[in-house]
Formats: C-alpha cells, structure tokens, sequence
C-alpha cells in the first residue's frame, strides 16, 4: 500500500480554478493525424459536422452533479485558446513517420498555429444529463471531441466530491485506492514482461494532473513495457517523440453520410482506408468495426488486404476478433506475421494478459491500447456507504459526430454500428438503412462500461 496525502488541488484543475484543458495538445494523436488527412481533401474537410455527448451509462446523472456555470466557465476556457505556440509548432514538425518523413505537412502545423475551436451549446436531457453539442466544420470542430469529455469526467467527478462535502481524509482514500490498483496492475504486467501497451486514457481521464502522474509511475515502472501515451502534451513533456494512435470512426461516419446509394457507402469506407494508406505510409491500421468488422472482412478490396500494416480491435472481443483477423489474412495469402494487432477497447492488466497469452503467437506483435481502467480506475472508490449522487466513478460517456451538412443544406445523421450494437448511434431510420447495407453478421448486443 502507497498512502500518499492528496489534496483536489493537487489532482484537479477546477479546484485551483484554473482550466483543465489549457493546450491544444493536451488531445489524443490521432486527432492531428486526422485533421492533417481531411486538410488535404477539399470534398471533406469544410463538411459541417454537428457533435452530440452521449451518456451511455444507466444512473449517471451529469446534470445533477455538474453546476452548468462551472461548465460553462471550463468549457469558454478551451474556447478562447488561441492556437499552439512555437514551441508546440517545432515539437510537432519533429515527429516521424516509419518512412523518416515528417509526420504532419507545415500547412497542418500553421493551420494550428492559428487555429480556434467553434461555438458549443448546452442542454439537459430527460436523463438529468447534460447535452453538449459542437458544430462548425470538421476541420475545426474535429478536436471539440477530447476536450469535451475530459472537461465532463474531471468535473462529475470533482463536484461529486464536493456536494458530498468529502474530508481531506476521504478524498485521500479515493486516490490512494486509485493508485494502489494501478501498482497492482504494474505487478500484473510485469509478469509478462513481453507484453507491451499505450496508456490510451486522456479522454476519460480523472483529470489531466491524473494522468501525468499514472503515465509517470508507468513509464518508471514499466520502461520496456510501456511504449508511450496518446496524449500529445504528455509526450511532449516527457520527452517522447511519438504519442501512440491510430485513427477514429468518425473517418469513415462522416464522409459516408454524404450518401444514400448503398454502393456508394460501402466503397467510401474502403477508400477511406485507403486513402489514408496513401497519406501515412507505414500507419495503415484497419479499425474494421465501424459498420461491422465481419462485413469488412468479408468484402475488404485485394488493394487493401495487401497495403496494410496491422488492425486495431475495438468493439468485439479480442479472442473472437483476433482469429477473425487472421483467418482473413490466410484466406487471402497474406502472412499474419507480418502484420500489428492493437486491441484497445475497456482493457485491464488482466483481460490484456489473457489475450496476450492465447493470441500473441498469431501476428507478427500485439499491443494494446488501455485507457480508462488506467487513468481513471475509480468505480468503488467511494469511502462512504451510499453514493446519493449516482454512480461514482469512471463512467461511458462519448462525443460522436451526430450530423452532417451536406452541400445541398440537407442535415443527415451520422451512423456507427460497431460490432456491439449497443454501441449503435445515429438516428433509428439511419441506422436501420446502414444495417440494410452491412447486415448483422459477427456483430452482438452488450453492456458497455467505458
């Protein structure tokens, strides 16, 4: 046990009031790879995109806990952040590719020197949640996402604390538990000293102060097991090169909801993939579920099966997911060992050890993505019997792309399905046309947690 004295001024950035997200890069990686892809394509990138939050979670109730103006004064915080600094500039000039080129062109770096994030509205809905919506072009409004839903969590769980009127003694007891888990799950890791993860947990994230601290006791404690975060201002300040990421499904939801020839939707999810391929040489990693990784699989194009370099699992089970995987790379005479798996979706050290050692010896290396259960493993934290605000703790909230402006003004929902249809958003006519096109196959219905 590691009993240290914590104040919620040492953990959260609204008890200084100070802003939780002060920095642009204070995001995950794959944003700036994201916006550096639809920069370079006119037919997408000043499509507008409306965002909507989506608390997934049964009994959470953010408007209950959260006080709107102190969301409101979070939120006008990132707001009036007036693009990166030099410095920022120069650290993302110097990140690379696998080919030695930069990673992101100069357009991209000057875009964001001199960038600024849309308008935001606020609602509540009949859940007693708070509804946050983003819209403006996809170029500017792409990075409201991470920024949202850290501002969401660190409040919930900040203000929780503080209704309750918690102790020093308390609030103690919450992170020290918090941070005695993470050191059970170091010893867990190094166990399989072969296993190697990103710490994927910015946007869920107790608070920003809390993850530097849990990314910090992981990259001591686990130096060739941890590989590096997915936060770039982290990165940066650890003196990392790379943050680690891949790419979204918003890549895929929102060019396909251009469209309603069924064609049409299935071939702009593949030249999405393969457009990126073109544009990131060396980064091509499949996130195969946004309409059903067994669809994909089924129907993926012979220029796509044979020009990438790994999958990403994300919403089906990594031991049923993995094998799918490679069955399609056998049936296609492509040699699994040559390519990267990433499962990266409500990971623990244990479930991530367990598919370590049933499916490493499928691929060429399997890695993992762990988020939440990292930088915010705090469900059953709370040191009192009742937790009359609700649940406490980490809970499934998203920012999805909800809709799109089409050229002709028409609005059209954006879809996700996922291969866990709990995970399905969009509107109900939408979705039910999108699973129409890609059917139902490989794909179950679960209770998601994070």
């Amino acid at each position: 046990m590691r009993n240290n004295l914590y104040t919620p001024t040492d953990i959260f950035a609204v008890a200084r009031n100070e802003a939780e997200v002060d920095n642009l890069l204070n995001t995950d990686i794959y944003k700036f790879m994201m916006l550096d892809f639809i920069l370079t394509k006119p037919e997408y990138k000043d499509i507008v995109v409306r965002w909507k939050m989506t608390v997934r979670s049964k009994d959470v109730k953010t408007a209950n806990v959260i006080p709107k103006e102190s969301l409101i004064e979070q939120l006008e915080f990132t707001k009036s952040i007036k693009g990166i600094s030099e410095a920022d500039a120069s650290y993302l000039r110097g990140m690379t590719r696998p080919d030695g080129q930069r990673l992101f062109r100069e357009e991209t770096i000057e875009f964001l020197k001199n960038f600024r994030l849309p308008e935001y509205k606020i609602g509540v809905d009949e859940t007693d949640n708070y509804e946050l919506e983003f819209t403006g072009p996809w170029s500017t409004s792409i990075l409201w996402e991470i920024y949202g839903l850290k501002i969401i969590n660190s409040l919930y769980l900040y203000h929780y604390t503080k209704k309750e009127k918690l102790t020093n003694v308390e609030f103690n007891q919450i992170i020290n538990e918090t941070l005695n888990r993470l050191y059970k799950d170091i010893g867990i890791f190094k166990e399989t000293p072969e296993l190697t993860f990103s710490e994927f947990g910015t946007r869920r994230s107790v608070s920003t102060d809390f993850q530097r601290m849990v990314f910090d006791i992981l990259s001591s404690s686990l130096p060739n097991q941890c590989l590096g975060t997915s936060n770039v201002m982290l990165s940066r300040e650890f003196g990392l090169a790379n943050p680690r990421g891949t790419n979204a499904h918003e890549l895929r939801m929102i060019p396909t909801a251009l469209y309603d020839d069924k064609e049409k939707i299935v071939e702009t999810m593949y030249d999405i993939d393969r457009q990126w391929a073109n544009h990131f040489p060396g980064l091509s990693i499949l996130l195969p579920d946004t309409y059903g990784s067994s669809f994909y699989f089924k129907n993926a194009p012979k220029d796509i099966i044979q020009n990438h370099n790994g999958c990403r699992f994300d919403s089906k089970d990594p031991l049923i997911a993995i094998p799918e995987y490679v069955d399609f790379l056998l049936k296609n005479n492509i040699d699994p060992k040559t390519k990267i798996g990433i499962p990266s979706d409500g990971l623990d050290a244990i479930n991530s050890r367990k598919i370590y050692e049933t499916q490493s010896q499928k691929l060429g290396k399997l890695t993992f993505g762990i988020g939440t259960n990292l930088t915010n493993n705090t469900k059953g934290t709370w040191p009192r019997k009742n937790e009359n605000l609700g649940p406490f703790g980490s809970f499934s909230v998203v920012v999805k792309p909800s809709e799109i402006q089409r050229p002709d003004g028409k609005w059209v929902s954006c879809v996700k399905l996922s291969d866990n249809f709990t995970k399905a958003t969009g509107e109900k006519n939408r979705v039910q046309f999108f699973k129409e096109i890609f059917g139902e196959s490989g794909v179950e219905k679960k209770e998601v947690f994070v």
